[in-house]
């Protein structure tokens, strides 16, 4: 269930003192501080998936690939080690998954998604995600779902801190190193936050090639990569009712691109780099607020190998949004916003010439709880794309508490939503084969589930179920035709499944245990086609495992833990006439680490954690090995 309505947003609201008519002096009460309204209060009826600091606590110097892959049964297309990581939310394409930084979109224009083996955890201090399609709310993109990176270096609770700060170090196999820092402040009218992370890697794993008894074994070659990224935040409190933000996310990453399994090496590499900078003020009262934000991204893919030689890709995005809320009354909330877009695109495969291109787009949120148990959502959003505009996209949803009985509470919810993707810059643009009439992508999707919860002083326990149906029309295929590629609205997709999950805490003493497990059942297929589309219809996209599966523990013992993941992946047709498939596999994780007081304010954390337990022979991508079993090492030094 969404949390109570709360004060409208963000800055201090002070608590007027009472003034006694026989004395001159007043006493002024403490400065409170009081949460805003967050996007997922206008998401009612919707699932919400979240990694918190204690799931994402042993990946920090990781990625977000690495905490989804194995803490959820969201199936992530894995190129290698370090390689390309492509998310597929309930059976749609890495397109089709909107990723929000601070309310902006980062998928990149030109390919119309985010690499996910480049997006740090270090930094993050929640992942969340929303699957279903959810366009009147986040935007473009968010037909198969959205997901949230939240770096809340101005929570509430982070306020009047002071000094903190975190540094660590890896060592693993296969050349594996890395490093990060983190440090923090905070008063109550300045939060300042600083992270840097390094990771790097040979990746020359041993693999095996062949089957039976004439599998021989190689040794990857050209799989090395380094990232590297820098994040500064900054939160200023003006005054009692405003409050202003910044922040910096940089990025770099080099890496060699890993060949097939029986492919030639022609040593590509890609260097990786964006830069993202956003501001923000916000100010309230206790009925309104409002807000404006802009940012600017710059994002650089250069592309190297023997045969092609240099392609070089620079995109330049320029956003602004504002957004105003009133608090109607103290059941009903409404949000009016707009956003705009400027892209300008430098790539060679669109020619010499610049490439630029507007979006914009207008929204309207409603949120209106009739009865203490029901809370009903509407939203709207029209945008204005180039070329013809998508619809008007609305967003209906309900939950409703129909038991609330001592320790048992069950809620039943449900939304439908329609939502739309804009054509990225590459299909547009092109050359040759791009289709600067493509039409947007357009959605139609509706869920219905239910969530049970236990809870005692000891033990809580959370269950929920949800089953889904959606359509995507106008889906862009890329087509052969004469002598070149090009994209096309050929296919209509239904995707529908189920997805369950349970997460247990128990905590009767000293020790804490928190298990969670999650199942997904997906079955995405192509319902109506052109007569240019050869790929028959009715059968399973290529890549959608039907079933996935995913387990993990977290123990904890006067300063001892330990860690377990156990993920299942089910078999992916690699091809559109679902005939040839790779096998689904199971992979084991584990890890034990200690926490140990050095001084009043400094612990020192000691972990191993070791992966594929079970050294399993396994492909992810078609014919792009994956090491067995490895291992790492971290110390990290924890300041206040």
């Amino acid at each position: 269930m969404l949390g109570g309505f709360g004060l409208l947003a963000g800055a201090v609201l002070p608590v007027a003192a009472q003034t006694p008519t026989n004395t001159l002096r007043s006493q002024q009460l403490p400065a409170v501080r009081v949460a805003g309204l967050r996007p997922t209060r206008f998401a009612v009826g919707s699932r919400q998936l979240v990694l918190d600091s204690v799931a994402l606590n042993n990946y920090r110097s990781g990625t977000v690939a690495d905490a989804l892959g194995a803490r959820t049964a969201i199936y992530l297309k894995n190129y290698g080690p370090g390689q390309l990581s492509s998310i597929a939310l309930r059976g749609t394409s890495a397109r089709h998954t909107a990723v929000l930084w601070n309310g902006f979109n980062i998928n990149l224009p030109s390919l119309g998604e985010a690499d996910f083996a480049l997006l740090p955890v270090n930094g993050t201090t929640q992942v969340e995600v929303q699957p279903g399609p959810a366009g009147a709310t986040y935007g473009n993109g968010a037909v198969g779902g959205t997901l949230r990176l939240s770096a809340a270096a101005n929570s509430p609770a982070d306020w009047g801190r002071g000094w903190h700060g975190t540094a660590q170090g890896d060592y693993g196999s296969f050349g594996l190193g890395a490093g990060l820092a983190k440090a923090g402040f905070s008063n109550e009218k300045v939060a300042l936050r600083t992270s840097f992370n390094y990771r790097r890697a040979d990746n020359d794993f041993p693999f095996y090639i062949g089957e039976g008894r004439s599998r021989v074994q190689q040794r990857q070659k050209n799989a090395a990569f380094r990232q590297a990224s820098f994040t500064q935040d900054a939160t200023l409190r003006l005054g009692q009712r405003g409050e202003l933000s910044a922040a910096v996310w940089l990025t770099d990453a080099g890496r060699q691109i890993q060949p097939g399994i029986g492919t030639n090496n022609t040593n590509a590499q890609e260097r990786d780099q964006s830069r993202r900078l956003m501001a923000s003020y916000r100010r309230v009262s206790t009925r309104r607020e409002w807000t404006v934000r802009t940012a600017w991204f710059e994002d650089v893919i250069n592309y190297r190998d023997d045969l092609s030689g240099l392609s070089e890709s620079t995109v330049r995005t320029s956003q602004a949004q504002a957004e105003h809320t009133w608090r109607l009354a103290p059941n009903a909330s409404v949000r009016l916003g707009g956003e705009a877009q400027h892209f300008a695109a430098q790539v060679d495969g669109y020619g010499a010439a610049p490439r630029t291109e507007n979006r914009y787009s207008g929204f309207l949120l409603l949120r209106y709880d009739p009865r203490p148990r029901l809370q009903l959502s509407l939203n709207l959003r029209q945008a204005v794309l180039p070329g013809q505009p998508p619809p008007l996209t609305p967003t209906a949803g309900a939950e409703w508490l129909a038991l609330a009985a001592g320790r048992h509470a069950l809620s039943l919810k449900g939304n439908a939503s329609r939502s739309y993707r804009a054509p990225t810059l590459n299909e547009r643009y092109w050359r040759p084969g791009g289709n600067p009439n493509l039409l947007p992508e357009e959605s139609f999707g509706y869920e219905a589930g239910l969530a049970y919860t236990y809870k005692t002083t000891v033990l809580t326990l959370q269950n929920e179920l949800t089953a889904y149906r959606q359509l995507v029309d106008n889906w862009v295929q890329w087509t052969p035709g004469d002598s070149y590629w090009s994209p096309r609205n050929l296919r209509q997709v239904r995707a529908q499944g189920l997805e369950a999950s349970s997460t247990l805490g128990w905590q009767p003493g000293a020790y804490r245990l928190t298990a969670r497990g999650s199942y997904a059942f997906t079955s995405t297929e192509k319902t109506q086609g052109a007569a240019a589309d050869a790929d028959p219809v009715g059968r399973q996209l290529p890549f959608v495992p039907r079933h996935t599966v995913a387990l993990s523990t977290d123990h904890g013992w006067r300063g001892w833990q330990l860690g377990t993941t156990l993920t299942y992946t089910g078999y992916r047709y690699t091809d559109a006439s679902a005939t040839d498939f790779l096998p689904g596999y199971l992979l084991l994780n584990a890890s034990v680490g200690r926490t140990l007081a050095v001084a009043p304010a400094w612990q020192l954390l000691v972990l191993a954690q070791g992966f594929n337990l079970t050294n399993n022979t396994y492909q992810n991508y078609q014919n792009r090995a994956l090491p067995g079993r490895n291992a790492s090492l971290s110390l990290r030094l924890l300041w206040r």
